[in-house]
This record gives C-alpha cells, structure tokens and sequence, in this order.
C-alpha cells in the first residue's frame, strides 16, 4: 500500500482540491462533487493543505522529510549540519486523533487494492457456530530477546498470527457461521505518542504508527480471509481496549469498506464497548474486560438485554486485558478471558507475569451449547 500522508503543496492531491475550492466558490461539497470524490475526503484533504500552507517553514520541512499528514501533525522543525544539510527532525502530533480520519487515511490507502475474490459459499453445518476469540495482538510492540528472551516487531506477530491463526481454523469444525471476535488491544499504541490513551504510560513500540496500523488491518483481512474459505458465513466484530481506544475504530471502518460488498461477510460497525449476539440457545457477549468486571456484567446484562436472557439458556461473556486464561460461572452467565499469543514486554517480564501463549476457538450448537473446543499452542 502506498503511504496516504500529504507532504507538500507539490503533491497533486492538495493542490487539486484548493483549486477545486476556489472554483466551487467556497463550497465543500459542490468542490467534492467536481473532484468525483466524497465531502469526507475532500475536507480532510482541504484541511492538510490550509495546515501546511499556514505553516512554519520548519513545520514544513519536518513534515515533508517524515511523510506525515498536517492534518494530524502540530508543529515541528528540522536540525542541519553547518553545511545546511538536514541531520535530523521532529514533530509533535494532536493528542486526540480523529478516528474519522484515520478511516478515511486507511481507506485512501486500500482504494488502489484488488476487490475482495469472490469465493464459492462452502458447505454449511447447519446449526452450529464457529467462535474465534482473538484478544490483546498488540501489533506494533517491540521485545528484544536480551531483555525479556524473544524478539518481537510488527512483523513478526503478523507472521506468527497469520500461521496461528491458519492453524485454529484447519482443526475447528465446521459451521454454519464463524465469528472472528476482536477483544482489543489490537495494536499497541493508539498514536504517534507511543503512550497509553488514559494513563500515559511509555510503550515500547516498532515503527511508524500508520505502518502498525496498517498491519494490524492487514492482520484482521488475512483471518477473516482464513475464515472465508471454510464457512459459509463470516461475521467479524472488533471491541475496543485499552491500548486501542481510537485505532480499533479505523480498523473496523476500514475492513467495513473493504468488505462492502461481500455478501456473506458482516463487519460490525457499532461502537458499544459491548456486544451481544444470541444464536439459538446462545447468548454471547463481548468486551474487553478493563472496566465491568464479571460480577456486575451478569447484572448488567441480565438488566440491558432481557429477552435475550430470557430465550437462552448458555451465555457466555468473553474477554481479553490480563492475557492469561480464566472462567468462572457467576448467575447464570460463564466468564471467561482469553490469553493471547505475543510474548512479555519490558514492563509484563520487569513484574514477573507469564502465561500459556495459544488461540482457542469455540463451538457452539443452537440448542446444546458448546460442543467442542481446540486450541493450538505456541
């Protein structure tokens, strides 16, 4: 994928739409229309031209040597040797970034992408499900093996996931439907910061943010493909975490547009901490796990979906956060957090945490529950 940053009024894309604004009297949508393109777009690519035509001349030239966007990035400058030569730049970023457009950045980027292939609808068992948990990927955290025993990179968990996750799906039964469920944290950091949302803790982080995001897109296209190719239908629904507040809603947005017209595949768009799915006799809810903890959830849900409640008899509550495997029954509903397959960071080996590292999947019968469960190990 091409980079979708706008680095220069040299760049074709900024300066076609100021002179797409100055021709369309000052009207956004109507200069839109003239460049065939969506008033989302269009305004986010007007922005990035008014910021860098407004700019310091050293905001610009970080900006233009990093290949950013100035519609996210604030302020910068650039170091030179005595000779006028650039050594070195920074640059400071918004420290909200709008989640609409990172979509719009993501969707630019995959636009130029084959269309998903058609793929012939394989055979369906009728009345069962295939769940997928898939929790914490951390996608963009960094780990050197002198530090805390194995090397970890972007790179890396998109490979190491792409088999793991291959694997899962050859040895889980067959279903009328398969769900691939996201439970956050899937990427590492949220922004150009490298910091956690809420805390501001420091992250140890591989590369350039878009390029983690951009992966962790990557990531979640390559399983739902895997699903494609064994179920009839394929439902994927992406929660956020704590790491990914913001990211998890370009994800979803940008697989939603990849995706839009294949017919026996659904991306869940809203963006509810919770989500509850019933299928026969099961209720399945979704989360994170970093806010309700298990006994005010069966309350909660008991209380917010009733007639769900009501009609089903196995309710299940899944979860990620700690990274380690645990369940317990509590009125009615089973809780259960789903450990994940990435190695410690600094700060989890520094505290002493360690944990089985696999994948699991999950399936379910409509009128029995679960009936079957694999799990493959790393």
């Amino acid at each position: 994928m091409s980079n979708p940053g706008f680095n220069g009024l040299d760049d074709p894309r900024l300066r076609g739409v100021l002179e797409a604004m100055e021709q369309s009297d000052g009207i956004a949508s109507k200069a839109a229309r003239s460049l065939g393109m969506d008033r989302g777009t269009f305004v986010h690519r007007l922005d990035a031209a008014r910021r860098y035509a407004a700019a310091p001349e050293g905001q610009r030239q970080a900006v233009s040597a990093t290949g950013l966007d100035f519609s996210t990035a604030t302020h910068g400058w650039i170091k030179t040797d005595g000779e006028g030569k650039v050594t070195g730049h920074s640059v400071f970023w918004k420290a909200q970034p709008d989640p609409q457009k990172l979509a719009d950045a993501i969707r630019e980027a995959i636009a130029d992408c084959p269309a998903p292939l058609p793929v012939a609808a394989p055979e369906a068992k009728e009345g069962l499900c295939a769940l997928f948990p898939v929790a914490d990927l951390h996608i963009g955290m960094l780990a050197d093996a002198e530090e805390v025993g194995e090397d970890w990179d972007t790179k890396i968990a998109s490979r190491v996931f792409a088999e793991t996750f291959s694997r899962i799906v050859s040895v889980t039964p067959l279903a009328e439907v398969a769900i691939l469920a996201q439970l956050g944290d899937l990427t590492h950091t949220d922004d150009q910061r490298n910091v956690t949302p809420q805390s501001g803790h420091q992250l140890d982080t591989d590369s350039r943010y878009f390029m983690i995001l951009r992966r962790a897109v990557a990531a979640m296209k390559a399983a739902i493909e895997a699903l494609r190719q064994k179920y009839h239908r394929v439902i994927y629904c992406g929660r956020r975490g704590n790491h990914d507040m913001t990211a998890h809603y370009a994800v979803t947005l940008a697989l939603a547009e990849y995706y839009r017209e294949i017919e026996n595949v659904i991306i869940v768009e809203n963006a509810a901490d919770f989500w509850v799915h019933e299928f026969g006799r099961n209720m399945i809810v979704l989360h994170h796990g970093d806010r309700a903890k298990p006994e005010r959830l069966a309350h909660f849900a008991a209380a917010q979906w009733p007639e769900i409640w009501g009609r089903t008899k196995y309710r299940l509550a899944l979860s990620g956060h700690v990274h380690h495997d645990s369940a317990k029954d509590i009125g009615g509903m089973r809780f259960e957090s789903v450990g994940t397959i990435i190695p410690r960071d600094a700060y989890s080996y520094s505290h002493a945490y360690s944990a089985r590292r696999s994948l699991v999947s999950i399936t379910l019968d409509k009128d029995q529950g679960e009936i079957s469960r694999a799990r493959v190990n790393l």
